[in-house]
C-alpha cells in the first residue's frame, strides 16, 4: 500500500505530465494553425512572385491551354493582341481552342474574306453601262469605315490608395504600379470597356482581370482576392471588377497597368492626378 508521501508524488507527477502534453499540444496546434494560415492566405490572393513578361519561345509558338484568350496570350508576352491575331488569321471576336498553336512570331497579313465566283463577275457585268459610277461603288464603304478611337474619354483610379511601387519599362519585370488599398475594398474598371480576360493563368498576376477599352488601350488589374466579373462583360468606368487581394504580405495590394498598342505604358501618365 502506498502512503500519504508517496501518493502525493504520485499526484504531482500525473499533473506535471498532464500540463507538459498540453503545452506540447498548444505548441502543435499553434504552429499548425501558423502554417495552414500561412498556406490558405495564399489561396485568397496572396502571391509571392511579381508579374513578367514572358519571353517568346525560340519555336515562337505559343501552344493554348484551357482558359487562355489571345488577348491573355498577347498580354503575357508584351505583344498587340491586333497582331497575333493578324499573323494567325484569326478574326474578330478572336475565338481559340485548347491545344492551338498560336504563332507569336511572323509576318503580318490583313485577314482578307474569299471572294466568291459570283461577286468576281459582278464588276464585269457592271462595266458595260456605267462604268465611272460602277467601278468606284465597291469602293464607298471602305471609305465610310470609322477610324478606331485611339483615345479613351477618362481615366479613373482602380482603387483609393497610394502608389507602392512605381512603373518600370527595364528588363521584363513589372510593366505596372502598385497601389496600396484597403481590405476588402472593391477594384474598379478605370475606364469603360469589356472584360476579355478573367481568370488566373498568368504567372506572377494572380487572379486577374484585362479589359480591353477600345482597339488601342487594355488595362489589366492583378492579385485580386476575388473576380466578380465574366469575360465578354461589358463594364463602365467604376464598376467592381474584383475584390482587393495582396502579394506576400503586402496586403491589400493592387497592381495595376495599361498597354498601348500591346506596349506597357506608366499607368500614372493616363490616370487623373490626385
Amino acid at each position: 500500500m502506498l502512503s500519504v508521501g508517496q501518493l502525493r508524488a504520485f499526484t504531482n507527477s500525473i499533473a506535471s505530465l498532464t500540463r507538459s502534453i498540453s503545452g506540447a499540444l498548444l505548441v502543435c496546434v499553434f504552429v499548425t494553425g501558423c502554417a495552414y494560415d500561412s498556406f490558405h492566405y495564399s489561396e485568397l490572393g496572396s502571391y509571392s512572385s511579381s508579374p513578367k513578361t514572358k519571353s517568346i519561345p525560340g519555336s515562337g509558338i505559343h501552344r493554348v491551354q484551357s482558359g487562355d484568350t489571345l488577348f491573355s496570350i498577347a498580354f503575357s508576352y508584351g505583344l498587340d493582341y491586333r497582331k497575333v491575331a493578324s499573323i494567325n488569321a484569326i478574326p474578330a471576336p478572336y475565338t481559340i481552342y485548347p491545344n492551338q498553336k498560336i504563332r507569336l512570331t511572323g509576318s503580318v497579313k490583313p485577314i482578307i474574306q474569299t471572294a466568291t465566283s459570283p461577286a468576281s463577275k459582278r464588276p464585269e457585268v457592271s462595266v458595260t453601262k456605267n462604268s465611272t459610277a460602277k467601278v468606284n461603288s465597291p469602293i464607298k464603304p471602305v471609305s465610310t469605315v470609322k477610324v478606331p478611337d485611339k483615345n479613351v474619354s477618362s481615366w479613373h483610379w482602380p482603387v483609393v490608395g497610394s502608389v507602392t511601387k512605381g512603373f518600370s519599362n527595364a528588363g521584363v519585370s513589372s510593366k505596372g504600379i502598385d497601389i496600396r488599398g484597403k481590405d476588402a475594398e472593391h477594384v474598379k474598371a478605370a475606364a469603360d470597356g469589356v472584360v476579355v480576360y478573367a481568370g488566373n493563368g498568368l504567372i506572377g498576376y494572380g487572379n486577374l482581370v484585362i479589359v480591353k477599352h477600345n482597339e488601342v488601350y487594355l488595362s489589366a488589374y492583378a492579385y485580386n482576392d476575388r473576380i466578380l466579373v465574366k469575360e465578354k462583360q461589358s463594364v463602365r468606368a467604376g464598376d467592381s471588377l474584383a475584390i482587393i487581394g495582396g502579394k506576400g504580405t503586402e496586403r491589400p495590394l493592387l497592381h495595376f497597368e495599361v498597354r498601348r498598342d500591346g506596349q506597357p505604358i506608366d499607368p500614372l501618365k493616363v490616370l487623373p492626378k490626385k
